[in-house]
């Protein structure tokens, strides 16, 4: 088996490396990072592709080993190159943008992959167990069974990154500029499309938005005249919100714009949101009909 010797300097020690393990270990981890990216991203990449992608990660990895008798800034300066390379290869960004954006991404979850790898290696016998297995002392290797479980926890924790990538690209689908307008009074902020928002005002029947206090204060002047509109949610099944008519609703996406006549709010009788990131919850019947009537992107559920 082929192998490298270097020096290391601090103990003057020879370590002997093996480029076919250096090779293979690299390309695995570097596979399945991009694996991963690509459901992160969400951008199209073939399995070949990504194969492709990790034996250059490979390649690297073992050319990285001169590369460590060099300046710590070379070899990050490379690292950072062959990151990028691997981002041409699987995702081919269309521009420098998008080139950073997945280079970027892709340096961050592999620090987080090797900051879970070293908690397990340093903070459990994990990497007893795997050192004692390489060597062949049977006796000291973890059982089957064991492998078997912290396999499927790896999975499960993965699955669940995967989940909270997914319900994070969702809110941020689903957040509209909304401008609000009534007589002088214009309102800029931020709304929330809830496709569980089915409150209408019973008189005309027409779609409720919920807003927050400080929104509601600036509409709701004495002579606004004010309606009760019911709601009901787990532990109050008969409340009711105050709910007022103004004059206008815009909201802004990417996709284009749609305005809202004479649509209804009501004041929260809760805070919509424990950070602020919103303002607004939209009524999602109203404004998805009129999306699809426009022909523009709607919910992102």
């Amino acid at each position: 088996m082929e192998s490298v010797k270097r020096e290391v300097r601090n103990g003057g020690v020879d370590t002997e490396l093996y480029i076919d393990v250096i090779f293979f270990v690299n390309f695995l981890m570097d596979s399945l990072l991009l694996y991963f990216l690509r459901g992160f991203l969400r951008k199209p990449a073939s399995l070949r592709r990504i194969i492709c992608g990790g034996a250059a990660g490979g390649l690297f990895g073992c050319m990285e080993i001169w590369l460590l008798k060099l300046p710590g800034w070379v070899t990050a300066a490379a690292s950072l190159g062959a990151a990028a390379g691997m981002m041409k290869i699987v995702y081919r960004p269309g521009d420098l943008r998008e080139l950073v954006k997945e280079t970027g991404s892709f340096w961050l979850l592999a620090i987080l992959a090797g900051g879970i790898m070293e908690f397990f290696y340093d903070c459990t016998r994990a990497g007893f167990y795997l050192e004692t297995a390489v060597r062949g002392k049977r006796e000291h290797v973890l059982p089957l069974l064991t492998w078997l479980f912290l396999a499927a926890g790896t999975c499960l924790l993965a699955a669940g990154l995967g989940q909270f990538a997914r319900e994070m690209r969702r809110e941020r689908r689903n957040r509209y500029l909304v401008v609000l307008a009534d007589g002088d009074e214009v309102v800029e902020t931020t709304g929330y499309l809830d496709t569980g928002n089915l409150l209408r005002e019973p008189g005309t029947g027409g779609g409720v938005q919920i807003v927050a206090e400080r929104i509601w204060y600036m509409f709701a002047g004495a002579e606004k005249k004010k309606v009760r509109i019911p709601y009901h949610t787990v532990g109050n099944p008969h409340g009711e919100m105050e709910g007022i008519q103004i004059e206008s609703m815009k909201i802004c996406r990417a996709g284009g714009r749609i305005t809202v006549r004479e649509p209804w709010i009501a004041r929260a009788p809760y805070k919509l949101t424990g950070d602020g990131s919103y303002e607004v919850l939209l009524h999602g019947e109203t404004v998805m009909a009129l999306w699809d009537k426009k022909g523009g992107i709607t919910s992102g559920d």
